[in-house]
Formats: structure tokens, sequence, C-alpha cells
């Protein structure tokens, strides 16, 4: 039986091996061992261990432990991105101003741009415009039944009687088919007429009343919000308490484009960049979130 093919001691040298096919000697051989044979073998078995071998030293370094000299290794760029604040090499040094700086100057920026639209000039948080209109209609509440109880008895005792007289004739005509209704009485007139400027003090009084002496009316005050100067600290004065509340009152009575003015300084701070409604502006005052 023939030998297996493969590789063995060359029969003619004996620092040699020839291939042998099965059949017969080849004329391939090669030397049994090659110089640095074992070197080559450790380096590729202790790649990434830390150990330095021979000519590969340099390659064998990038797998270096930390503390052993030479080059940063590759265990080291297992700490990139961690955020240990050390630079490394030119990729720490990326991380680093990736992390600190690259970051912090848009931030920086974002938080002055956020100061200078939500707060007072010293720092006082101003009020959200939704926070602003809860306590709008907490007042209106107040001031309704306020007047329903007082003003309307001592201003128009017959407004009642008047207002029910004019309906009942205007139900008749439509009733009756009639293309023309009643004219509203002059009695009735002269009621709505006293009412409407009852209203206008009631409000002017007690918005700067409340200003002045605690800083906000009813509503602001059970909602957390207070009204200052945007430039002091403190309760406004009794002048621009009057202005603003005056404004505020003023504004929707207009005739004819009464209702367009009001509802544009209702929604004024939406788009003002101090959150200033018109009478505020006119005031120079801010609604702020109270600091307790």
């Amino acid at each position: 039986m023939s030998q297996q093919a493969g590789w063995y001691d060359d029969p003619q040298n004996a620092e040699n091996l020839r291939y042998w096919d099965g059949v017969q000697w080849t004329q391939h051989t090669s030397p049994k061992q090659k110089p640095n044979l074992d070197q080559a073998g450790r380096s590729h078995q202790t790649y990434g261990q830390g150990e330095q071998q021979g000519a590969p030293g340099q390659d064998q370094r990038w797998g270096q432990a930390p503390g052993q000299g030479g080059q940063q290794g590759y265990g080291q760029q297992q700490d990139y991105g961690q955020g240990n604040g050390q630079q490394t090499g030119p990729f720490g040094q990326q991380q680093n101003w990736g992390q600190q700086q690259w970051q912090q100057m848009p931030q920086v920026g974002y938080q002055q741009q956020l100061s200078a639209r939500d707060t007072t000039p010293d720092g006082q948080p101003l009020a959200g415009w939704w926070h602003r209109v809860g306590a709008r209609l907490l007042d209106g509440l107040l001031l309704g039944i306020f007047s329903v109880i007082v003003v309307v008895p001592l201003v128009a005792p017959s407004f009642s009687d008047n207002i029910r007289s004019w309906m009942d004739a205007v139900f008749a005509a439509v009733d009756s088919g009639s293309a023309v209704t009643p004219d509203m009485p002059a009695a009735l007139q002269s009621d709505m007429l006293r009412l409407t400027v009852a209203g206008v003090l009631v409000n002017i009084i007690y918005e700067t009343a409340m200003v002045t002496a605690f800083g906000g009316t009813v509503g602001k005050l059970m909602t957390g919000l207070r009204v200052r100067l945007r430039e002091t600290p403190g309760n406004p004065p009794v002048g621009p308490a009057a202005i603003r509340g005056s404004i505020y009152a003023v504004l929707p009575q207009i005739p004819w484009i009464g209702w367009l003015l009001g509802l544009v300084n209702y929604l004024w701070p939406l788009w003002d960049p101090a959150r200033q409604a018109l009478h505020d502006k006119a005031a120079k005052t801010n609604v702020v979130r109270h600091r307790r």
C-alpha cells in the first residue's frame, strides 16, 4: 500500500521536507524550520494582550493595556464616550469638544433667549397666557355677581322691568307677523348706558385698588399671579395701576370696534416679546408668577 500524500522528511536532505504525492517524490521542498517562526507564532497568539514581541511590537501595542507605555491601545478606546473628561489622543479631544463645548455654547444662547422671553429684566418668571385667562375668568365671575347684587339695584333699579317689557313687545310683533320690531325704549337705553358707565368705573376702581394694595385682583391672587412694574419689583403705584385698569376697561366699550380692540388686547401677550398686553404696555407693567 502506497504512503498517503503529504510532507515528509526529504530522503536527500535531512534539513528539508519534501512532498510525497502518494506515488512518488515531487520536486517541492521546504525547510523544516523557518527563521523567526516561533516569534511570529507568539506575536500572533499574544496580539491584544499588551506584550511586545520583535518587529510587530508597534502593531501589538494597539491592544496594549493602559500604563505599559507606547501608543494608546485599542482597549483604551473603549473609554470613548464615557464622559470621564480625560483627553486620550485625538479621539478623546473630539469627545471632550462634543460633550462640553459644542453642546454648552448653544445651550447658553437658548437660556439667554428663554430668559428674555419668559422673565422680567431682573429674572422673575412671567405668567403664561392661559394662566392670565384663568385669572380673568375668576374676576369676571366675581364682578358679575357683584353687579347683579349691588350695581344694578343702585344704578338702574327698573332695568329688569324695562327689558322685560321690551322683549314682550318684540315677541308679540314676531307672533303677529309684523316685519317691524319695536325700537328699544328710551328708558331701557338710559338704563344700559348707566350700567355700562358704572361697569367701567367699577372695573377701574377694582383693578386700581387691588393692584395697588395687594399686587393683583382676586383672580390673580387665587391663581398665584401678581402685577408689577416691568423694571421694578413690588406692587405698582396708583398711577400705573389706574392707567392699566382704565385701558383694560375702556377699550371694549369703544363704539363699533370695541369688541375687536378688546380681543386684540387679550391676545397681544401671545406674540409680544415681553408678554405684555396693551394695557400692560401703557402702564409699563408685567403679570408675573408670584414667588412664595
